[in-house]
């Protein structure tokens, strides 16, 4: 009976309903033949090829941790094909999903019995998508290179080889590994892998509780065929892997005599140079270590090798020592390589030595433990990763050097990849810790090491020539900044000078000749003194004038002469301008606006301001003490002056026709600033008026 046919009849319950409209829904019944994966839990069911959904369609779990799934369960399934989002996005990124909104279990079943089938017509590729079963040797268990949750089995056949692709928690890698060299019927999903993995083309994905089954266990060591020396025959190995005979791993005796990275070389009683891949997680001795070998054969391009293999030391722990290495020229090397009587299967896999120079560098063979030496126009390059740091410390480019060890034909691919691969050239791997002598060392004036001195000098001079640059650049720039502080200097004496000159002429004329106004007004009162005359009101007040006349003159002679608006700090620069006025009253000062916010008008708006509050609290108010504070904020300067005096009723306050110009000139001069004016007092309770204009306005 077809196996399509048995999967109906014994899986199948209901054909999944498909619903159109703007996403396309699933209902269907079916069992479970894999699992794959346990966040987000992805599983395939075995479904009748009459319906839409194929053997290899894959459904995922919206909340796998609300399910048991296993293999064998028998299902009834609710979703619909989306774009996926959370978990399910993060494995398929680019692509529709079908999701399973729903899921209920109706109980566990067995799957259907698999179709036997051998190694060539699972390798032909058109069983994809049967449930079929292949019986072999376990051989190669390894975990995916790109999915941690599956591990791969190679299956060995008298006619090929049968990748399985099994989850891991189910088929436990250590489990794999312990299966090695046993006899294995494998069921599952027939796959095609078409994307990036360690191996390509169709593999069988293990399904059932069953799915891998001991046929019969692994023989011990003692129960391994003994490999022979026929075996070393190309054709004959093609024979016998064809018959069967070398399905299970075989055994042989002899001496590690080098190691590689991932593989070593066994030196059998003959002579003969065995290559062992040694098994995921087997112990490999140490170098020169007598050993029995047991392993799968196989071929390579330099002969026989052993995959899989497993060593068990021999002869009581002792060493024995290596063939001599047989000295060489490359150019013999590569002459024998070209001849095809010669470079037949292990005629050149021997233990030789070579002379050469090393062509790289030191910390290149410090990092990648490699030299590559050569001679005549030939290269071989010498596996250094088994020496200790203190045996490859010397090496270094030029150093004329002998090396010993076991020399292998290195290949771009497998022989299983290509019919003819490009030869990569020879390796030699070494048979002891100290096979690199060097027999020469470079002279110091060597044409390379002259010509890095000389670059290194060259360097030097162009690094001496870069800072010469930058520090007459520096020197340049400084010189500058000297310049505009020493010019900025000048033109501040000058403004001094100029200042001073005018105080003299502002002194000498119109202080003189208000001060004989005056005199004249005073002489005027007295001689009408007799009288009752209004004029001595006229005149009190034109005398009251004039001394305010006299004091903002007297002030504005001093602003002149002082350095009180070149102070850098504006708490000083108060101090300066009201230290004059204040006689024995005390000055609180906190002036928190930094100078270089100010314009030059700006200062000496505020420190007149100040100065004339403060002379009107000390004069006016008989104030004790004055507070003065200043800050800034948002743009705006907001400072206050505080005192503990008389105060005054604010609708009685003299002004300007009493002969009281003090709070009138304050005013004019925040309104030209765009400012405010807040006034504090009453009889008794002191004062403080507070101001507000903006930075920088005159």
């Amino acid at each position: 009976m077809p196996i399509l046919s048995i999967l109906a009849a014994a899986a199948l319950f209901a054909s999944p309903a498909i619903h159109g409209g703007e996403a396309e829904t699933f209902d269907c019944t079916g069992q479970v033949a894999v699992v794959c994966g346990d966040s987000p839990q992805r599983f395939m069911l075995l479904q009748d090829e009459g319906v839409r959904f194929s053997l290899n369609r894959s459904f995922w779990l919206e909340h796998p941790e609300s399910y048991m799934l296993k293999s064998g369960d028998i299902v009834h399934i609710t979703g619909e094909k989306r774009i996926p989002t959370g978990i399910i996005k993060d494995e398929q990124p680019l692509q529709s999903a079908f999701v399973v909104t729903n899921l209920v279990t109706i109980r566990h079943g067995r799957l259907p019995e698999p179709a036997k089938v051998d190694a060539n017509e699972i390798n032909g590729g058109r069983l994809t998508g049967k449930f079929v079963s292949v019986c072999g040797v376990a051989s190669s268990a390894m975990r995916d290179d790109m999915n941690p949750q599956w591990n791969w089995l190679i299956i060995r056949t008298s006619c090929g080889d049968v990748y399985v692709a099994l989850t891991d928690h189910e088929h436990p890698l250590e489990t794999l590994i312990a299966l090695t060299d046993a006899e294995v019927r494998v069921a599952g999903l027939m796959h095609k892998q078409h994307r990036w993995r360690r191996f390509s083309g169709p593999y069988l994905m293990a399904a059932g509780e069953n799915a891998v089954e001991t046929m019969s266990p692994p023989p011990g060591p003692e129960r391994m065929r003994a490999l022979r020396q026929s075996d070393f025959g190309a054709e004959a190995f093609v024979i016998k892997s064809l018959e069967g005979a070398l399905l299970h791993r075989a055994k042989t005796e002899g001496v590690l005599v080098a190691l590689g990275r991932g593989f070593c070389f066994v030196e059998l009683q003959d002579g003969r140079l065995l290559k062992a891949i040694p098994r995921l997680g087997a112990t490999v001795p140490a170098r020169g270590t007598a050993v029995t070998a047991a392993g799968f054969v196989t071929l390579d391009f330099g002969g026989l090798q052993f995959a899989d293999a497993e060593f068990w030391p021999n002869g009581n722990g002792r060493h024995a020592a290596a063939t001599k290495a047989k000295p060489k020229k490359m150019e013999e090397l590569f002459r024998h390589a070209r001849n095809p009587d010669v470079s037949a299967a292990s005629g050149i896999r021997e233990i030789i030595s070579v002379s050469g120079t090393i062509a790289n560098s030191g910390e290149n063979i410090r990092m990648s433990r490699t030299i590559r030496v050569e001679s005549d126009g030939y290269s071989v390059n010498a596996d250094l990763s088994t020496l200790s740091d203190e045996a490859i410390a010397e090496l270094d480019r030029g150093c004329t050097v002998q090396v010993s060890g076991v020399c292998n034909a290195e290949f771009e691919a497998g022989p299983t990849t290509v019919a003819f691969p490009r030869f990569a050239g020879f390796s030699i791997f070494p048979v002891s810790d100290d096979a690199v002598t060097v027999v020469a060392r470079p002279s110091w004036w060597a044409t390379g090491r002259l010509l890095v001195l000389v670059l290194s000098l060259v360097g030097l001079l162009a690094v001496f020539l870069v800072l010469t640059i930058v520090l007459k650049t520096l020197a340049d720039r400084r010189g500058q900044q000297l310049y505009d502080e020493k010019a900025a200097h000048v033109r501040t004496e000058a403004k001094v000078e100029e200042r001073t000159r005018l105080a003299i002429e502002l002194h000498d004329a119109i202080s003189q000749t208000l001060t004989g106004v005056a005199l004249q007004i005073d002489s005027a009162d007295m001689a009408d003194s007799l009288s009752n005359s209004p004029r001595s009101v006229f005149l009190a007040t034109a005398r009251q004038m004039l001394a305010s006349c006299r004091r903002e003159l007297r002030n504005c002679l001093w602003d002149l002469k002082s350095r009180t608006f070149d102070e850098k700090d504006m708490t000083e620069a108060v101090n300066r301008a009201i230290v004059p006025h204040i006689g024995s009253a005390k000055a609180m000062v906190r002036f928190n606006v930094p100078r270089s916010l100010l314009s030059e008008p700006t200062t000496h708006s505020v420190l007149s301001m100040v100065r004339e509050l403060v002379v009107n609290a000390i004069r006016h108010g008989k104030a004790k003490t004055v507070w003065i504070a200043g800050e800034c904020s948002n743009g705006r300067i907001s400072f206050s002056v505080r005192d503990d005096g008389c105060g005054f009723d604010m609708a009685s306050a003299p002004g300007p026709r009493e002969g009281h110009f003090g709070l009138q000139g304050i005013r004019e001069r925040v309104n030209a600033a765009s400012g405010s004016v807040e006034i504090e007092s009453a009889p008794g309770e002191g004062t403080k008026i507070t101001i507000t204009i903006s930075e920088g306005e005159s």
